[in-house]
């Protein structure tokens, strides 16, 4: 396919070739090459202004090819070492190339760049269609459990049971192999930045970037897992896990809370143990998002009957005749629907300015520890 310029491009190229010419003919009248480096310069930039990418380079070399003609055909001046008339024609090359390369390397970075964005915009449009595509999946789904929600309360139990133990699997493969791998991504990263000490301080700043990024990522998946299910729950039981909790919702917020517990005597059942955390779980997020509190008190108590929980705010509170489907309130659905599986009873007292009060009793009576 050949080029054909339009009648801008062809007036740049008349105007740089009518300018080399006439720069030409000056250096032939003039002696030393004295206004060659300024004046075939003009020629160059304004081949700058040509759409054509390489025509910049183009015309350097053609005024090359002109100095050189006309350092053989012009006067020389008597008395005048033939050296300073070599140094004119050396630092005319300078003045005409350094432009024309600089202006070449800059345009092909800007081709770089133009092709590196319409690829990004590529990706920008397949993820924007999958995004799209998932939130249509999404929107069906929803729609799909609000019209069986009659059906699910018969298979409450079971669907429980099934998110803990997936939340068991995700958190244990969280842990053991995600947190793993970013690990040895962590010691890659930092083996290639020993290797690279010879390269530029701003490359290896990136690589010292990207590492501690890397190490924020595996603190946060390290966290999800425990978000999870923490591993201390199975272990260590109740009591324990939740001081764990509270401690760290503390350091997380900034508010005061405080974790009392007595009378608990021997280890809880696995599934009143779950779901007293999950109730307290969802209770301090509640405090964390909406009730603007300054300090918090969860309390475990324990007797021959059953075992008590409370959790209490200093927020705003709220009304909670309010606070029902479809207004919201799907977080006190679930920890109700929780407290039932297992026998229990769950209140939620507040009042606007004086807080929120959650408690719930389970009995213990005619269970195995």
């Amino acid at each position: 396919m050949t080029w054909k310029p339009n009648s801008s491009e062809f007036r740049v190229m008349l105007a740089a070739t009518l300018l080399a010419l006439g720069v030409f003919a000056l250096d032939l009248w003039l002696p030393l090459g004295v206004a060659d480096g300024v004046l075939y310069l003009a020629v160059v930039l304004i081949s700058c202004t040509s759409s054509q990418r390489r025509f910049p380079v183009v015309a350097a070399g053609a005024c090359s090819v002109l100095m050189v003609i006309g350092a053989m055909f012009s006067p020389t001046l008597p008395n005048v070492p033939p050296w300073i008339g070599i140094i004119n024609r050396l630092l005319s090359f300078m003045v005409i190339w350094v432009p024309a390369i600089v202006i070449m390397e800059r345009r092909r970075g800007e081709d770089r760049l133009r092709e590196a964005y319409g690829e990004l915009e590529v990706k920008v449009q397949e993820r924007t269609i999958e995004l799209v595509k998932a939130n249509d999946a999404l929107e069906a789904e929803v729609s799909e459990r609000v019209r069986a929600e009659d059906k699910l309360r018969s298979l409450a139990a079971q669907l429980l049971t099934a998110q803990e133990e997936e939340r068991r699997r995700i958190s244990r493969d969280l842990h053991d192999d995600v947190s793993q791998r970013l690990a040895m991504l962590t010691v890659e990263v930092e083996t290639l930045e020993q290797h690279l000490r010879a390269f530029p301080e701003q490359f290896r700043a990136r690589l010292r970037q990207l590492r501690k990024r890397v190490g924020g990522l595996s603190d946060d998946v390290r966290h999800l897992a425990y978000q999870f299910h923490p591993s201390i729950l199975d272990d260590l039981g109740l009591p324990i896990a939740l001081k764990r909790y509270v401690d760290d919702f503390t350091a997380r917020t900034g508010l005061r809370g405080t974790f009392v517990h007595r009378n608990l005597g021997e280890r809880l059942p696995q599934d009143i143990s779950s779901c007293l955390y999950r109730v307290a779980q969802e209770s301090l997020g509640n405090v964390s998002k909406h009730a603007r509190a300054a300090q918090f008190t969860v309390e475990l108590v324990g007797s021959k009957e059953g075992i008590r929980l409370s959790v209490r705010d200093s927020g705003v509170g709220f009304t909670p005749e309010l606070v029902k489907p479809p207004n919201g309130g799907l977080g006190f659905i679930s920890m109700k629907e929780r407290v039932r599986l297992v026998s229990g009873t769950l209140e939620v007292l507040s009042r606007p300015g004086e807080g929120t009060h959650v408690r719930v009793w389970v009995p213990l009576s005619g269970r195995s520890a």
